[in-house]
């Protein structure tokens, strides 16, 4: 005689409702930490989650039924911890995380440098420095990406390395506490670090002048960093007392970068100063200035933005701007520190003015 079947009724997986599915999705970003002691107001809930609002309240209703939030005054509603939540929080709280559109290989060795020495000064502080790097955060639609890499990865702040507008607002509009070592693009209000690009192309447009140069070039890549736009904008303010420079707009690779140029000198009267963005770009444009017969300075001078060690064994030596990596590193620890501990910080921009290293190029 076979056994008795079970109830199989009782082992079948049970249909989610809508309201199960909610209560679970506001656990969850609870957990990670999504919101900071209370959940936001109906009307934004509703929008991010695509619910109406009587299934919302229902889900309100059970999440404070079994005490994992509670009603205040004002209908705010305040996030209890649960245990989970705890041990999440217990162990993002010394760890600061950096994320990278690209991987550490990849990095100028200036950023390399202050990571390193951010990585000390966190460690003496007691803190963890993790560094998180995906190409997917440099899409056009890096939402979910970032999404994914901060629910996965618990943190008490996250640092911004060549971020995005679209990386920027994403931190900016979930409330996530970060800090921006570049430029913030417009309409983003997040604390943030950088060299004072625009007083430093300011100042090289003036140096050109000095040196006779009128007709003036920005050589920058086309990523759309704020840091960039700003290299932009004080050049051409250094150059409004004489004719308007030339913006010359690359992908970023040697050769498209050397089929601008080669545009670019072709015309009637190409310019005879050149302001370089990138450090690794001004040796490409010092070689292939040299490879067509140019002489440098007479013909051609040249000043890079960046500053890179490699530079320091170009013939002939490169005017450059040069920022103390130290003092930038101690600057970005001590306002991580600040975060850390209040919570917020005012996001008034800290720029660094880096010095200018004389070189054989102007």
């Amino acid at each position: 005689m076979p056994p008795e079947s079970p109830n199989l009724s009782r082992l079948l997986p049970k249909r989610q409702t809508l309201v199960e599915s909610v209560v679970d999705v506001l656990n969850t970003q609870m957990d990670a930490g999504r919101w900071v002691d209370f959940l936001p107001g109906e009307r934004i809930l509703c929008h991010e989650l695509q619910v109406s609002r009587p299934t919302l309240r229902q889900a309100l209703q059970h999440l404070e039924k079994i005490g994992r939030i509670k009603s205040t005054h004002g209908k705010k509603r305040r996030i209890i911890e649960s245990a989970q939540s705890e041990v999440k929080n217990s162990e993002k709280k010394n760890v600061v995380a950096l994320l990278s559109p690209i991987s550490l290989d990849a990095l100028p060795l200036f950023v390399l440098f202050w990571i390193d020495e951010v990585r000390s000064h966190l460690a003496k502080m007691g803190q963890h420095l993790e560094v998180h790097t995906s190409g997917a955060v440099a899409s056009t639609h890096p939402e979910k990406a970032i999404e994914s890499i901060v629910q996965s990865n618990p943190s008490t702040l996250w640092i911004l390395l060549l971020s995005s507008p679209n990386v920027q607002s994403w931190f900016y509009h979930h409330k996530i506490p970060c800090i921006v070592t570049g430029s913030c693009a417009q309409n983003v209000s997040l604390p943030s670090i950088d060299v004072d690009y625009r007083a430093a192309c300011r100042h090289a447009a003036g140096v050109f002048r000095q040196h006779g140069h009128q007709n003036l070039a920005l050589v920058v890549p086309s990523d759309g960093l704020a840091g960039d736009a700003d290299s932009e904008d004080g050049f051409i303010d250094g150059c409004r007392n004489g004719p308007p420079p030339l913006i010359i707009r690359h992908d970023g690779l040697r050769d498209n970068l050397i089929r601008r140029l080669d545009r670019v000198l072709r015309q009637k009267s190409p310019p005879t100063g050149f302001l370089v963005a990138r450090a690794g770009h001004t040796l490409t444009l010092i070689s292939y200035l040299m490879q067509r017969g140019f002489k440098i300075p007479e013909e051609c001078a040249i000043i890079s933005r960046d500053d890179e060690p490699f530079l320091d064994f170009v013939t002939p030596s490169v005017t450059r701007y040069r920022t103390d990596r130290q003092a930038f590193a101690r600057r970005l620890s001590r306002t991580i520190l600040q975060i850390s501990r209040t919570g917020s910080i005012s996001p008034k921009p800290i720029r660094l003015i880096p010095d200018i290293l004389p070189g054989q190029t102007v």
